[in-house]
């Protein structure tokens, strides 16, 4: 249950649902055979452009990005609140609705975008006429972006980049990419924009989760102009840092409603269910699952609203995002694991939700820093 929440933000919140409802809900019937084999293929694409622009007529997408940046201005506490809430409703198509990272617009572009830039890139995002993605990971370099071997050569009116990226979400759909590299084998780090036509998307990259945004991307003397450049030469890692790491906080919260949904359907399934003579839900091992997930949901709430606040209010919380990104994360994996033990058989089946979710939330131990990175994060900040 939410707290602290405003009037406005329950009617907003209430606007989403209806949204989802009248808008998401309708298109997945009408293209339940695309929906229905589990893929994220083109076809599949095409339809979460068709509610990202739907999204961006209601005024839901972008809704982080700064007011000046033509949104709402909305903070981490209430974006927290909005992906929990359609993190709830397992709809296939809202990938896009909101434009979060990796396919919209961020706040690290605001605040150092040139004004062509803006232009060029930022505005498009936010009005959804562009989607994006964030080129880090390598094939020698996941959580340890210091290894990374892309490289970017100074030249006349820019660079020159060379190498090869992978896992790198929505690359076989965006219309550019934010890159990382390094200049020369020792150099410093620095991030450019770089336009489709200027790399190759390589093998599509196929994930347990059933999707296909995951592609390799290659670099091979990518002119990338000056203009392009994100920022001052050698500070990405900076940026990165200070502008990027509440991606995890928007994980947190999205592994928070997959958790509730989770435990709600549980819970259902175990009143109706009958074994033995009786509903499921009287067997005492039954309670303490749901117990337990009950507790561990609740706790991730705590943490989550609490640090999302604090960031709101201007306190640096960095290590406590990565405590939230690191339990919330896990959390959801256990809560979703027992959901599936409740239902038995049944929720081992393609086509339940819980199995849908089982396979999911996994990759949230893994994306936007492993649970291993968080816990070397949270140790060595103090």
């Amino acid at each position: 249950m939410h707290h602290n929440v405003s009037p406005e933000m329950k009617e907003l919140l209430a606007g989403i649902n209806t949204f989802i409802e009248k808008v998401v809900a309708p298109l997945e019937e009408q293209n339940h055979d695309i929906i229905a084999t589990g893929e994220m293929t083109p076809a599949f694409y095409e339809l979460c452009r068709v509610v990202q622009r739907a999204s961006v007529a209601a005024g839901f997408h972008a809704m982080f990005m700064p007011e000046e940046a033509g949104s709402a201005g909305l903070g981490e506490y209430e974006m927290c609140l909005i992906r929990e809430e359609i993190a709830k409703t397992a709809r296939h198509l809202c990938m896009l609705m909101l434009g979060d990272l990796p396919f919209g617009p961020n706040k690290m572009l605001h605040a150092l975008a040139t004004e062509h830039q803006r232009e060029k890139y930022l505005a498009p995002l936010v009005r959804g006429e562009m989607t994006t993605g964030i080129a880090l990971t390598e094939p020698d370099a996941g959580s340890d972006l210091a290894a990374i071997r892309t490289t970017a050569k100074k030249v006349d009116d820019g660079w020159v980049l060379n190498g090869v990226k992978h896992f790198i979400s929505n690359a076989p759909f965006a219309d550019f990419l934010q890159v990382l590299a390094r200049e020369g084998i020792d150099g410093g780090y620095s991030m450019f924009l770089v336009d489709r036509d200027a790399y190759t998307v390589g093998d599509i990259q196929h994930s347990m989760g059933g999707d296909d945004i995951q592609a390799e991307v290659l670099f091979v003397d990518a002119f990338v102009p000056e203009a392009n450049l994100i920022g001052e030469p050698g500070q990405a890692f900076q940026y990165a840092v200070k502008f990027l790491s509440n991606e995890r906080l928007t994980m947190a919260s999205i592994s928070i409603g997959m958790a509730d949904l989770a435990l709600s359907l549980s819970k259902k399934y175990a009143k109706e269910r009958v074994t033995f003579g009786k509903p499921l839900i009287e067997n005492q091992a039954i309670q303490w699952m749901i117990a337990d997930s009950e507790t561990e949901l609740y706790a991730a709430r705590a943490m989550c609203y609490d640090a999302a606040q604090r960031a709101d209010a201007g306190e640096e919380v960095f290590r406590e995002i990565s405590m939230c990104k690191l339990f919330c994360t896990e959390m959801v994996g256990r809560v979703v694991d027992r959901a599936v033990q409740i239902f038995g058989g049944v929720g081992y089946m393609k086509g339940n939700t819980v199995e849908r979710l089982y396979r999911l939330c996994r990759v949230l131990r893994i994306a936007g820093g492993s649970s291993e990175i968080q816990r070397m994060i949270i140790a060595r900040s103090y």
